[in-house]
């Protein structure tokens, strides 16, 4: 024999929505049945409200669509008379798809609502258009979740000092973390810095620094210290150590408790906003902070977010038991992606440069002073075809380079020249092809030497004299036992 069921399913329907929403108290139901029009809908729409309440809906605009929502089912302009809240049902041709829930979209804001049997139930304390939704759980959780930093532009780059070159291995895009080398001074600066989306704790080799003291706050939740030898998403870190102390590899292993944790705060705030329950940008410090340290805690590879959502009640994020119902069945989606990350490990080359001599021609720059004489013959130090000797005011100058116009340029040091304006020409420049000999040294020391004319000796700036030959037989030329590290021709 046919039974009616639908009071047992509106009992049922109810109970649900004590728990989600509260309850509405003794409600008489009233159907709304008119048919569809251009501009909005009242038909499959159902209104349970008290006693004495009277309730109208007429169509209305379909809304904009609401943030991480899409529409479904019809919805209509409700007023009533008298105490609230009202409670609606909206038709809705199929239950809502794994990742969603059913919401009610009315104006800026979306109320929590259940699912029952073909319709969209929700409580409404107000009058105003409403429409029935869905909330997407993975566009909630791509907007909490980070995004991973842009890559540096330092990365793959070497860095070298004191005849020492330090190699950092050059990431795959996909890497967790992205290293960063300079050096100086005996020392090297490496910086790691989060292309993850899970916080990473870095294993420090045997005598580094401790990394809490160097962790970058950049991407960090704030609060609690306990969580700050962590390199959170976005994040750097920066260790100074002597190049005796780099090692093979560098490693990390990623800590998703912590970020599960501060996402799931991320989300119940948002919620709450959504559900217009708070006015505030983001989460507390303190919440996202416990958040951090309850993931930390309680992550298991197992149960990676259930374990983490038990614990969060205890942080009191934003929404209470309202949102903590809402937000259950989506936290997988929430949170999709942060349950693991891959191992992070680079390689560190270290080697020694094998040290040169640079010899550099020189090319007439920007002079330094002025002067005029004559230049009566070619030079003395150097077989360069556009090289002379020049005089100015009891001065002798070797070499000139001729430059465009009636002058020349003489240099007195690497960084200085006299620029010389002659008034009687130009000797024969010298046969091209000749050999251009070293005229101007740069010691290791910093100091300059200059070639001296028919002497096989420089003169440095000092004082000191420099006699014998110039030794170029190795990589590393010399002269009187010194090292030359720039050579000018």
């Amino acid at each position: 024999m046919a039974t009616n069921d639908r009071p047992a399913r509106l009992a049922l329907t109810a109970a649900v929505l004590v728990l989600l929403l509260g309850g509405a108290g003794v409600l008489v139901q009233h159907r709304f049945s008119a048919s569809a029009s251009p501009a909005g809908t009242v038909a499959g729409i159902e209104v349970d409200a008290p006693a004495g309440t009277r309730v109208s809906v007429r169509p209305a605009p379909e809304p904009a669509v609401a943030p991480l929502t899409r529409r479904i089912g019809g919805g209509a302009d409700l007023a009533f008379d008298g105490p609230g809240p009202v409670r609606v049902r909206i038709a809705v041709p199929a239950a809502p798809p794994a990742g969603f829930a059913p919401v009610v979209i009315g104006g800026r804001t979306l109320v929590p609502a259940v699912y029952d049997a073909g319709s969209i139930v929700a409580d409404l304390a107000r009058g105003g258009p409403f429409w029935g939704g869905l909330l997407d759980f993975a566009a909630l959780g791509r907007e909490v979740r980070p995004e991973p930093a842009a890559r540096p532009a330092c990365t793959g780059r070497s860095a070298g000092s004191d005849g020492v070159v330090i190699a950092l291995g050059d990431p795959a895009p996909a890497a967790p973390l992205v290293p960063c080398v300079t050096a100086g001074g005996g020392r090297a600066s490496v910086t790691l810095t989060s292309n993850a989306r899970v916080p990473y704790r870095i294993t420090p080799p045997r005598g580094w620094p401790d990394p809490a003291a160097r962790m970058t706050t950049t991407g960090q939740p704030s609060g609690r210290p306990r969580q700050r030898d962590l390199l959170w998403p976005g994040g750097a870190v920066t260790y100074d150590v002597p190049f005796g102390r780099l090692p093979g590899t560098l490693r990390g292993q990623a800590e998703p408790g912590p970020a599960i944790g501060t996402a799931l705060a991320a989300a119940t705030h948002r919620l709450a906003a959504l559900f217009g329950m708070t006015d505030a940008a983001g989460p507390a410090p303190e919440v996202v902070a416990c958040a951090a340290d309850a993931g930390a805690a309680h992550f298991s590879a197992d149960r990676p977010e259930a374990a983490v959502w038990a614990a969060l009640p205890a942080c009191h994020p934003a929404g209470g038991d309202v949102v903590r119902r809402f937000l259950a069945p989506g936290i997988g989606p929430v949170t999709g992606g942060l349950a693991a990350g891959p191992a992070f490990e680079v390689p560190v080359t270290t080697s020694r440069a094998e040290r040169f001599t640079q010899t550099v021609e020189y090319r007439p720059r920007a002079t330094t002073t002025r002067a005029a004489g004559t230049c009566g013959a070619v030079s003395a130090v150097t077989g360069r075809h556009d090289a002379y000797r020049c005089t100015s005011a009891g001065t002798t100058y070797d070499p000139c380079f001729a430059v465009p116009g009636t002058r020349v340029v003489c240099p007195v040091s690497a960084v200085k020249a006299v620029l010389l304006t002659y008034t009687a020409g130009l000797p024969a420049p010298p046969e091209p092809g000749g050999t251009a000999e070293v005229f101007l040294l740069t010691l290791a020391d910093g100091r300059q030497c200059a070639a001296v004319a028919d002497a096989a000796r420089f003169a440095c700036a000092d004082g000191t004299v420099l006699s014998g030959a110039l030794d170029t037989s190795g990589p590393l030329w010399t002269i009187g036992g010194l090292t030359v590290a720039k050579a000018y021709t």
